[in-house]
């Protein structure tokens, strides 16, 4: 018997499920665009060139490629390279679109460009609860301001998001990645080793500690710059951000990271605001502040992102600083889920009626309902239980019965 199941990391969604997708879907574009953010869509397939010259740290390795097609593909040839079969990729997040997306149509774009991405990524990780292969993420970027307040702007904009999600208890962590870049040559690391270490140090909420010391020894690196940044790392967050700088660090990075502290603090008194040395953001593009966005419920972040200012100009030898924030859809959705979360305004009702009422009174009657309903029409059909069970469960509706048609209250027949 053939196995109809999705592929796995991958889901079918059922109506109330879908829905229920689309209204947070909803809710997260209609505030960004409130917040001034201009909505685009890019290809889910990109070029192999862009995708591997990102520096997207691990995410290279769980990229989904695809096989060259037709006169393109030929496997008689000797000694075949990857090279020789595939010739794209499917795009394991939204910011090397974008990139991409700015190269070729900044002509046409203001400066700064603040954008809003929604769709799908895709990459082949191990399957677990929030991570799937296929991901919707949301993402809003500024390519243009190099100012701090770019930052502030974006951590605002979407911690408010996350607000008319329903989502709250939510605490920011954030560091900048030339303030960890320094504390890594400090310790004696070489520049060009620098994204190698942080690709490693990102891992540290999964391996701990002694996970990362293992992983960086067997890179080859010297115990002794090992145990010293380790070393370091300890004694920062013990003494907090005025300690980094002991460590050849640059004062105007710390002075930065202080300025979007104490202003986000302001602006959204009830999140909880920190500076965090360990948030990484293993990717190899960061370029100056990083932050990861966590709530109750779920141990890993539900959003994060940072600083990207070199990424445009490797594409296109233009320089243009970027920054950007994704939140987090799948985790988030999980756990609007589990809570009871209701976000429609309007409800389904099915109105059912049968085959010798005055259809013209039926059609009427739910242009009259579809005021306050989203209404769909069935005739009765002959098992009313089954029916009933299955479009009130899995397609979400109120079910109205014929009497509706007679001048009965809504409310005395709902469900």
């Amino acid at each position: 018997m053939k196995n109809f199941n999705p592929v796995r990391g991958t889901y079918d969604y059922l109506p109330n499920i879908a829905s229920f997708r689309e209204s947070v879907r909803e809710i997260i574009i209609k505030n960004y665009q409130a917040n001034g953010y201009n909505l685009i869509t890019t290809p889910v397939l990109e070029s192999l060139d862009f995708l591997n010259s990102s520096e997207g740290g691990d995410n290279l390795k769980l990229m989904f490629k695809t096989i060259k097609r037709g006169g393109k593909l030929d496997l008689t040839k000797p000694d075949l390279t990857e090279s020789d079969l595939v010739e794209e990729g499917l795009r394991y997040d939204l910011t090397v679109p974008l990139a991409r997306f700015y190269s070729c149509n900044r002509d046409k774009l203001p400066t700064p460009f603040k954008s809003i991405q929604i769709g799908c990524s895709y990459r082949a990780e191990r399957p677990q609860r929030g991570r799937n292969r296929e991901f919707v993420q949301c993402d809003i970027d500024v390519i243009g301001d190099s100012s701090i307040n770019a930052e502030l702007e974006l951590l605002k904009t979407s911690l408010e998001t996350y607000k008319k999600l329903g989502l709250n208890n939510l605490t920011v962590k954030i560091n900048n990645r030339k303030i960890l870049n320094s504390l890594v040559v400090y310790a004696g690391f070489k520049q060009e080793d620098v994204n190698t270490v942080c690709v490693t140090l990102d891992k540290l909420d999964k391996i701990s500690i002694n996970g990362v010391m293992m992983e960086l020894i067997e890179k080859g690196f010297e115990t002794e710059n090992i145990n010293k940044l380790v070393d370091i790392l300890n004694e920062i967050v013990e003494k907090g951000l005025d300690g980094v700088l002991s460590f050849g660090v640059d004062e105007k990075d710390v002075d930065d990271l202080k300025y979007l502290l104490s202003n986000l603090k302001t602006l959204i008194p009830d999140a909880n605001i920190t500076f965090d040395i360990s948030i990484v953001r293993g990717q190899g593009y960061y370029t100056g502040t990083v932050y990861e966005v966590y709530t109750d419920g779920f141990s890993g972040a539900i959003g994060g992102g940072g600083r990207y200012d070199n990424m445009v100009g490797k594409f296109s030898g233009i320089n243009a600083p970027a920054v950007g924030i994704s939140i987090g859809f799948e985790p988030v959705v999980m756990l609007l889920l589990e809570s009871g979360k209701k976000l429609t305004t309007k409800s389904n009702l099915a109105l059912i009626y049968d085959l010798d009422d005055d259809i013209i009174n039926v059609f009427n009657k739910k242009d009259e309902l579809m005021k306050d309903y989203n209404v769909s029409l069935f005739i009765r059909p002959k098992n009313m239980k089954n029916f009933y069970e299955k479009i009130v469960e899995v397609a979400d509706f109120v079910a109205v019965y014929k009497d509706l048609l007679q001048g009965k209250d809504i409310k005395q027949l709902e469900k």
